[in-house]
């Protein structure tokens, strides 16, 4: 991936609604339908309280690698070069301004939480966050377990942008099929995780933005898949909660591709022209932002 452009000055601050740092919550493969089914009450609540939608759209390929790394990048895979469900460094088509590098110019930290690796991986594991300039930790292979990893630094970090990505719900998908009883517990577990994270940073902070989404849903064209046109495969919750964030739905038409600018919009750093979603700024009471 190149960063081209890294060097220059910041673009100067802009105005915020007093948001210090967002805690960013992967939920791999939820479908939205499986809160309601399931009952995942945090996950609910979350979107009760704050600014949701259950018809946001994940990128194509509808796959983790590529999702996470639109996220990470801001940029489409078109752009970002990942293409396939193999984590790897791509080469990508233009410029790429990676979200915890735009943030670290501003003195902003990022860090991340993710299952662990089996052992031939950790090293590229390693080089990946490097690359996008964010520390990261691998340790764990449950929600539950990445959020006691993480208890510290939610409790410590009061800026920037923490990450967490869970997994279980996309690992009991693959094996026993989405919607399955199997599903149903990982789904819950996750839920719980949520709630634990909640409880951490509380949702009438105004300092802090919960921004929770799935990167894909799944058991659309496949039972136990989820790279497909389908709907089902292509469909997710995208949840902002937080003291500054308005109850309201967002609007249609919502996309992943619009979190990464709107992680930005939030902690008051422009947004570079590499990436293509709009952020939410409504939700936030903010004006509409344009590209850097």
């Amino acid at each position: 991936m190149s960063t081209a452009g890294l060097s220059l000055p910041p673009e100067p601050m802009l105005p915020t609604p007093n948001v210090r740092r967002v805690v960013l919550v992967v939920l791999d493969g939820l479908r939205p339908d499986a809160i309601p089914r399931f009952d995942l009450v945090h996950t609910a609540a979350l979107a009760k309280q704050g600014a949701s939608t259950m018809f946001g759209r994940t990128v194509n390929p509808s796959v983790t690698a590529c999702a996470m790394a639109s996220l990470l990048t801001g940029a489409s895979p078109e752009r970002h070069g990942l293409q396939g469900d193999r984590f790897h460094i791509p080469r990508a088509t233009g410029p790429l301004h990676p979200l915890p590098r735009v943030l670290a110019e501003h003195g902003l930290p990022s860090t991340a939480f993710l299952a662990r690796l089996p052992l031939m991986f950790i090293p590229i594991g390693h080089r990946i966050a490097a690359h996008v300039g964010t520390k990261a930790r691998f340790a764990g292979r449950s929600a539950q377990d990445i959020v006691t990893v993480a208890q510290k630094t939610l409790r410590a970090q009061r800026e920037g942008l923490i990450l967490l990505h869970f997994p279980d719900a996309d690992r009991i998908g693959h094996e026993r099929g989405w919607m399955s009883d199997a599903y149903a517990a990982a789904a819950r577990d996750m839920d719980a995780a949520l709630g634990r994270v909640v409880t951490e940073v509380r949702t009438d902070d105004p300092s802090t933005l919960i921004i929770a989404l799935a990167d894909h849903g799944g058991g659309g064209a496949r039972s136990d898949h989820h790279n497909s046109d389908h709907p089902l495969d292509r469909t997710i919750p995208v949840i902002l909660a937080g003291g500054a964030v308005r109850r309201e739905a967002l609007p249609n038409g919502t996309s992943l591709l619009d979190v990464p600018p709107t992680v930005l919009a939030a902690l008051g750093v422009p947004q570079p022209e590499s990436y293509p979603g709009v952020a939410l700024t409504a939700a936030l009471g903010l004006p509409s932002l344009v590209a850097a």
